[in-house]
């Protein structure tokens, strides 16, 4: 365990990542001092807050090594999903076009409530980032594959192009399904 003082550069709400403020990012910056803001789009983030930090405040860091952080989930996310930083110091689903993953939800939850993540930061090798194209909207949207005999074949092929399968234009619901995973 480790502490310091660091001075807050902007409103940051509790649950939230945040990362330490580079050399541009603070006019007439002391260097004696640590600065901190809100986690952005992709980053690896440095710490996260339990309380709500406000701009121009100096605070404690106490830096306690916990794989677990508390964060606000920007989006509707299954247990198990892989997350990033969105641009509000949020988590959200990982999409390997928008920066580095900074771990795993433990359990369920809703936008805006919290959620625990295991860190474990990184940046995915080319060829499993095929594998990582979920979206949270598909997980809310997709149906059971109990429900997918009763979609119409051009709701099956919706489905199969939201997940980049490639089918024949003739296909059978019956061959569709099973591209699908179906039975």
């Amino acid at each position: 365990m480790t502490s310091f003082q660091a001075q807050v550069i902007q409103n940051i709400p509790a649950n939230r990542l945040v990362a330490l403020a580079g050399m541009g990012s603070v006019d007439n910056r002391e260097y004696d001092k640590i600065y901190l803001k809100k986690s952005e789009l992709g980053w690896l983030p440095d710490f996260v807050t339990s309380v709500d930090l406000e701009e121009g405040q100096e605070v404690g860091v106490v830096i306690r090594n916990n794989p677990i952080w508390d964060v606000e989930a920007a989006q509707r996310l299954p247990a198990g999903t892989l997350v990033m930083c969105d641009e509000e110091g949020r988590v959200k689903s990982y999409n390997p076009s928008q920066g580095n993953h900074i771990g795993y939800t433990t359990h369920e939850v809703e936008a805006g409530e919290v959620v625990s993540i295991v860190r474990k930061y990184g940046n995915m090798p080319q060829n499993q980032i095929e594998a990582a194209a979920f979206s949270a909207e598909d997980y809310q949207s997709e149906p059971e594959f109990n429900d997918l005999g009763d979609l119409t074949n051009a709701e099956l092929k919706e489905l199969l192009d939201k997940k980049g399968i490639e089918y024949k234009a003739n296909a059978t619901k019956a061959e569709l399904i099973a591209l699908l995973g179906g039975e």
